[in-house]
């Protein structure tokens, strides 16, 4: 969901993205998989559990959630693809919230400022981390998810009139992920935006 709010004495237009939530929220079995899972990953990592701990939290038998995902990878390929289309839909609300690229940028700081005050880590980068321990089908759709991130950055500078957009948005994207990790760290969100506030510029 995508809510907007002036702010007040400001022409800052503020855009939240809820990414991942649909309303009403779904609580079948597979999607109760799927939302644990990710907690578990965006804050332990994708090898810090097992099905065990899900089947636990769920309320489920180990062998219910190999009936929906056979092995660990098909659990780890859902996960990201899910990803890769919530955040898809959510690049649309933002497009479709303004017209302005340093806006469309302050939403994404703002999101994913959300990971630091819930004590998360960006899924795919998670992902990205443990690549050695991913298998190859993985690994090839976290690479989709990033190229797919690093081609809607490029287009906002595109938009913004800078030349060098696709090193911009690179840049932007590194930036983005190494500082989630600082902020986590210091646990304060507010390193997400001093680390990015050089591109909001635009």
């Amino acid at each position: 969901m995508l809510q907007q709010k002036e702010l007040a004495g400001t022409e800052i237009l503020s855009i939240y993205i809820h990414i991942g939530k649909s309303e009403p929220e779904m609580t079948d079995t597979r999607t109760k998989i799927l939302d644990f899972a990710e907690h578990l990953t965006q804050t332990r990592g994708f090898n810090g559990f097992s099905y065990i701990d899900l089947g636990e939290e769920i309320g489920i038998k180990t062998a219910s959630v190999h009936y929906y995902f056979k092995v660990k990878d098909d659990l780890a390929a859902a996960l990201v693809e899910r990803v890769q289309i919530n955040h898809a839909a959510g690049f649309r609300e933002i497009e479709a919230g303004t017209s302005c690229p340093r806006r469309r940028l302050e939403a994404v700081v703002t999101y994913f400022q959300g990971y630091v005050k819930e004590e998360k880590f960006c899924l795919c980068g998670m992902m990205a981390a443990e690549l050695q321990s991913v298998s190859p089908r993985v690994a090839r759709l976290v690479e989709a998810y990033f190229s797919a991130f690093q081609a809607w950055l490029t287009q906002q500078f595109k938009e913004a009139g800078h030349k060098d957009a696709k090193l911009q948005a690179l840049r932007f994207l590194s930036t983005l992920e190494g500082s989630v990790l600082l902020a986590r760290l210091s646990r304060d969100p507010k390193i997400v935006h001093d680390a990015l506030k050089g591109f909001l510029k635009v």
